[in-house]
């Protein structure tokens, strides 16, 4: 490790305080779509009829019901006409209650909304549904709306619910017996839990309900197996069962063997220097166990953990002790090189959470053993910091239109990482318990998931059309793909002598999916790509390929085998292992850092390969006709690249970077109504006589913004990203000419069309251009992590001397959640500037100014 003493590499410098400044909102309406209606009278009529027809048909399924079972309001299902989006909160505030959205299968276009109606509530629909009908007197103008037009034009149907608006897979309600995953909604103000309620009447329907359960604090995930048939017995119940989900299969990767002599194992072992402190960060693998004996893990191994197995915490299948000593030593072929001390600087721990074979097994309840596992290591050790590492994956074959949609998988990552608490029963249920303040955050990392076989040539295509696996779309985790360089040809003497190489140096690994096909809705997958090691390939006569996972194009690490201590292994698991590995080592030289910081400073510090910047170079990468959309692709194809360990951990005189940790309460309470009215700003501590001297050398600046969100489980637009997660934050800069007022006053604008739904960056009807940024923010601005790129000459980066970090919308807001309006939120801001010129010093006159600065909070009122 370079020291800090004057010499090239220096640590990350700490940005000054951010001042709070307020911003005045919008008024005006946004601006719906509403669907034209030529005949409003006709309409009017035929929705009356449906709705009663649909409250007829809900008090005879009551009667069908056992006495006492049947829920006191009917379960309706309204759904818009293709491409006219529903009034949700008006639809919400009409007398029924909004429980879930949803889409029909193959009809994409048109919304379904699931709202619970009673008396009262079915009379105020009917009542909205008159007032739409209902012709004005005297003269009217031509462009007038009609009354409730914004909740009624749009509305193609009102139906009584079934278990077809139930089901969110995607295709068609399969047929035949299987593993459904259900999503019951909680109700505060009833007697029983609506599981207790299906635990009762499951039964009674032919439904078989697995062991455990998983509690959010408006949902509860349970998995039945049966029949369609016998899922529609339980619609209309007090079970309140409110979504049909498909159950998901996991899968452990299997992996390549590859044998090593057992002395250079054992000389590696004498040469290691564990961790010295007590407290060292910890790398927690979550996979099949460790080998808690193998010589190159037995020093630096904490604790060996097993969840919901046979009580055994050994590694019988050996994907766990793979990924254990990824996380300790990374690629094991380093350090094996040579004959130096090797210093670790964390710890590993193992929790079993897979069967001993390992072999593919259906646990639909995988968030809830995620859940559990976190929660019995923090028992443990509920202080020392860690990063949780997963290779774990639900087995999909074919791209779904549902890739992407947060599951009760990827909402139990989120859940646990924004810091919700973690309650087991002693039956095994557990719940993810929403205090009034989030606790501790938490870091995972999880995997994209593996392309399969059969691989082709031309793969790159076929990974952008295989989107990451379940839970690799979570919002907070950092999603881990491959990439290699093991592109060399095999020699001469090895079993693959004349194969090639199916992935060029620096190229995307052939293992690795991506998140291309992903709707703009949902973040950008993945994250960052590690090494996951190549295949070889050859020509068949029949022109297909026969590919091979040769030892001698994968990651060299621990293995549980008798017969060698070490081997290679292959694809987005050991990617994901040592990424985890590169947070430890973090951890140990930043510890002030927090989870999300931790998470940004990864993805800040990745870089693209040469091959993988090729790509970006043709898409005109920095151009004014730069294909923004190509740009955005790529970018889910390979994350932000590859983090460097020596980057990762340091700055230089010509690269740095600067690190900012914020909390700021977004939000305040007006008239009862939660509304976005605070942002900060951060004054950059530019020394800006040296950068005008500077004049027309290049420089490149990255700026990226990471925090964890508080996942939404109504299920409420889960189709929309403004739901979903409790809160998004923006960062902005100002543009060439603009001062700091005028810059003050664009981002309020910003922040208060962002609220209304209206496009940022526009004022007075004209969309402002930015030029010099990479992506923009149309591209960057998805998820809980954005990050971009800009690009120009030391004089102009002299004249953007502030970022804003503003807030936009999420459930925190449209749900008019006030308990949440006081709720601090926290936020890491990166900014790295860096010039080609190794000899220009950026580093001391930045520090410098930082010095002579006195941080004064001084709230503007805009």
């Amino acid at each position: 490790m370079p020291e800090d003493n004057g010499g090239h590499f220096s640590r990350h410098i700490d940005l000054p305080p951010a001042v709070d400044l307020s911003f005045r909102g919008l008024s005006g309406r946004g601006g719906q779509k509403i669907r034209p209606i030529a005949d409003r009278l006709e309409h009017a009529a035929n929705l009356r009829h449906s709705l009663t027809q649909a409250l007829v048909a809900g008090d005879a399924r009551r009667e069908r019901i056992p006495s006492g079972e049947a829920a006191e309001e009917t379960l309706l299902a309204i759904t818009s006409a293709p491409g006219y989006p529903l009034a949700v909160p008006k639809l919400d505030s009409s007398g029924c209650r909004l429980v879930a959205m949803s889409s029909l299968p193959g009809n994409a276009h048109s919304e379904v909304a699931l709202v619970s109606v009673g008396d009262s509530g079915a009379e105020k629909l009917r009542g909205r549904i008159a007032a739409y009908a209902q012709v004005p007197g005297g003269e009217q103008p031509e462009d007038s709306i009609p009354a409730e037009a914004d909740l009624i034009a749009n509305v193609d149907e009102i139906a009584l619910a079934s278990v077809r608006h139930l089901w969110s897979g995607g295709d068609e309600l399969p047929a035949g017996e299987r593993w459904w995953q259900l999503w019951l909604e909680r109700a505060a103000d009833r007697d029983e839990e609506p599981v207790e309620v299906l635990r009762r009447l499951g039964p009674l329907a032919g439904l078989t309900l697995s062991e455990h359960t998983l509690s959010f604090a408006r949902r509860t995930v349970v998995h039945v197996h049966g029949a369609p048939a016998q899922l529609s017995d339980l619609v209309g119940t007090n079970a309140l069962p409110v979504e049909v989900r498909p159950a998901p299969l996991v899968e452990v990767f299997a992996e390549a063997t590859w044998a090593l002599q057992e002395d250079l194992a054992d000389d590696l072992a004498g040469r290691t220097v564990p961790a010295q402190r007590d407290d060292a960060p910890i790398v927690t693998v979550l996979d099949t166990g460790v080998l808690a004996q193998h010589p190159l893990l037995k020093h630096s191994l904490v604790r060996s953990l097993t969840l919901r197995t046979d009580g055994r915490a050994g590694d019988e299948h050996g994907h766990g002790t793979k990924m254990a000593g990824l996380a300790l030593y990374g690629d094991l072929s380093e350090p094996l090189s040579h004959n130096l001390e090797v210093h670790l600087r964390h710890r590993i721990e193992s929790m079993r959470i897979l069967e001993l074979d390992g072999d593919q097994v259906s646990k639909p309840d995988f968030g809830a053993v995620m859940a559990e596992a976190v929660a019995r290591t923090e028992i443990e050790d509920p202080a020392t910091p860690r990063a949780y590492s997963m290779s774990v994956t639900a087995r999909t074959y074919e791209p779904s239109p549902m890739a992407g949609q947060p599951t009760a998988w990827s909402t139990a990552v989120d859940a646990l990482a924004y810091g919700h608490d973690v309650a087991v029963s002693d039956g095994g249920d557990v719940s993810l318990l929403t205090p009034p303040e989030p606790g501790p955050r938490r870091l995972f990392f999880i995997s994209a998931g593996n392309v399969r076989d059969p691989y082709v040539q031309n793969y790159l295509d076929r990974c952008d059309l295989m989107p990451v696996e379940d839970p690799a779309q979570s919002w907070n985790a950092l999603t881990v793909g491959a990439y290699t360089r093991l592109a060399h040809v095999p020699t001469q003497n090895s079993d693959y002598a004349g194969w090639s190489p199916l992935a060029p140096d620096g190229e995307l690994s052939p293992f690795s999916r991506t998140g291309v096909v992903l709707s703009s809705r949902w973040p950008n997958k993945p994250d960052i790509v590690m090494e996951g090691g190549n295949l070889l390939f050859q020509k068949m006569p029949n022109g297909e390929l026969d590919t091979g996972a040769a030892e001698s194009h994968g990651v060299l690490t621990t293995t549980r085998a008798s017969f060698a201590p070490v081997q290679a292994t292959h694809a987005t698991s050991p990617a994901t292992a040592q990424a985890a590995r590169l947070a430890a080592l973090v951890m140990d030289r930043y510890p002030h850092l927090k989870p999300e910081t931790i998470r940004g400073l990864l993805v800040h510090c990745a870089e693209w390969t040469p091959a993988m910047w090729s790509h970006f170079t043709a898409a005109g990468a920095f151009g004014i006709k730069g294909n923004k959309q190509m740009l955005g692709a790529l970018l889910r194809r390979y994350g932000w690249g590859v983090p460097t360990e020596e980057r990762l951990l340091n700055s230089a005189a010509h690269d740095l970077t600067l690190i900012a940790q914020e909390e700021f309460r977004p939000m305040r309470v007006t008239n009862r109504q939660p509304k976005l009215s605070l942002m900060q700003v951060h004054d950059l501590p530019w020394p800006v006589e040296q950068l005008q001297a500077l004049g027309d050398e290049r420089l490149r600046m990255r700026v990226t913004l990471s925090y964890f969100v508080e996942p939404w489980v109504g299920g409420q637009g889960w189709r929309d990203r403004f739901v979903y997660p409790s809160h998004e934050l923006r960062f902005e800069l100002p543009r060439p000419g603009e001062d700091p007022v005028d810059f003050q006053r664009r981002v309020s604008h910003d922040a208060a069309a962002d609220e209304l739904g209206r496009p940022a960056g526009t004022r007075r009807g004209k969309p402002r251009a930015d030029s010099g940024w990479l992506l923009g923010q149309g591209q960057r601005q998805r998820g809980s992590l954005s990050s971009d790129l800009w690009e120009g000459t030391a004089s102009e980066l002299a004249e953007r001397g502030h970022i804003a970090v503003y807030p936009a919308g999420g459930w925190w807001h449209r749900q008019k959640a006030t308990d949440r309006a006081e709720m601090p939120v926290t936020y890491a801001l990166l900014v790295t500037i860096r010039t080609s010129n190794t000899e220009t010093d950026l580093l001391t006159p930045i520090r410098s100014e930082i010095a002579a600065r006195v941080p004064v909070s001084v709230p503007i009122e805009l």
